[in-house]
């Protein structure tokens, strides 16, 4: 492949990532247009309320999420009433989480995928896909000069905080 057809291909997957990346923004958008709170806070509602009585370290696992920002998601819908930390009957050490009846109907009237557009076509691809997309963006992020892995398990729409090194 000659230098000018590997620069225009590379073009033409910046511009897929730009599609991939602005999709999501806007989809973020309606959500937040329609309920009223972020993609990532709707995105753990609707896992508490598929996995009625989810333990707050299993969500996190569910989610690729940090267990403390998971935590903050959870504190976020409580203050508005939409999930409810419940004490296990037998160990009350362990907590439950569960769906408010307010969180349901929120559910009910957000812009589906309810989980955002990018981890729900990733949940949607063939095994063999994912692997090959994984294998390029790997090598995406080894020739970065600049990367933060934290990134990894920080959600996708909620402002992040920048590293001061």
């Amino acid at each position: 492949m000659s230098e000018s057809d590997t620069s225009a291909l590379s073009l033409q997957v910046l511009g897929l990532f730009r599609i991939i990346f602005k999709s999501s923004n806007k989809h973020f958008e309606a959500i937040e247009k329609a309920v009223g709170f972020s993609g990532a806070q709707l995105w753990t509602l609707s896992e508490i309320a598929q996995a009625d009585g989810i333990k707050v370290s299993h969500l996190a696992r569910v989610m690729s999420l940090h267990q403390s920002t998971v935590s903050n998601l959870i504190v976020k819908l409580e203050e508005r009433q939409l999930v409810d930390r419940v004490r296990d009957e037998k160990d009350r050490r362990s907590v439950r989480l569960k769906a408010t009846s307010t969180g349901l109907a929120v559910l009910g009237r957000a812009p589906a995928p309810l989980r955002g557009l990018l981890p729900d076509a990733l949940m949607r691809m063939q095994p063999e896909q994912l692997a090959a997309l994984k294998t390029a963006l790997d090598t995406v992020l080894d020739l970065m000069e600049i990367k933060t892995e934290r990134y990894a398990r920080e959600p996708l729409g909620e402002p992040i905080t920048l590293d001061k090194s």
